[in-house]
């Protein structure tokens, strides 16, 4: 099989297209890929990836212009422990948004599907899915080469500079004391990337 028709990623996106095709949203160490997956409705058939999944692709590709089609798929890590919690939950899809809104055109994915996976397998273990997201993004921004700590951080007031230094410097389960605050950093860090960056959050 030639390498260049299978790919290994996380499924951040399905989209139903038409009665018989899905299209899947994969995040790999190429980036941002999109394909298509015939709808199967024998019951003796395996189930279509789910978001979050560990999925490697074999892939066919047209011909033509137009989205490569899923030829086969293995299925290597499920992560079903994010839809137990809800606000865990949606986190993990704040962060899957955030992907694929910004994660097209990065010239190098890899250090990106770290961070991915690293928040994906902080949300399993039950700290804080805010503190968990702060520090995908935080990261996420830094990888990019963005001011986020000169700009962004140094914004702050002193008392939520402190904590945010220390949140984002420490495990996410060694800040549970902050919890309370975590939100607000979040929400001033998406307005920093909305108003001062070309990322959207």
């Amino acid at each position: 099989m030639n390498p260049e028709s299978v790919i290994q990623g996380i499924l951040l996106g399905k989209v139903d297209v038409g009665e018989n095709f899905i299209r899947l949203l994969v995040f790999t160490d190429l980036g941002l890929k999109t394909c298509l997956l015939r709808k199967v409705r024998k019951l003796n058939t395996f189930s279509p990836p789910d978001l979050f999944d560990d999925v490697e692709l074999a892939l066919k590709v047209p011909n033509q212009q137009g989205l490569p089609f899923v030829k086969d798929f293995e299925i290597f890590q499920k992560r079903r422990e994010l839809a137990l919690d809800r606000k865990r939950f949606e986190d993990a899809g704040f962060l899957a948004r955030f992907y694929l809104d910004n994660g097209e055109h990065l010239l190098d994915p890899k250090p990106y599907l770290q961070i991915l996976e690293n928040a994906l397998r902080s949300f399993m273990e039950n700290g804080s899915s805010s503190t968990t997201l702060l520090k995908a993004l935080y990261l996420f921004a830094r990888s990019e080469g963005l001011p986020v700590k000169e700009s962004w951080l140094m914004s702050q007031k002193l008392r939520l500079r402190e904590i945010a230094i220390f949140v984002l410097s420490q495990p996410v389960k060694s800040s549970p004391a902050f919890i309370q605050e975590v939100p607000e950093l979040l929400d001033s860090l998406c307005k920093w990337f909305n108003s001062d960056t070309e990322l959207r959050c």
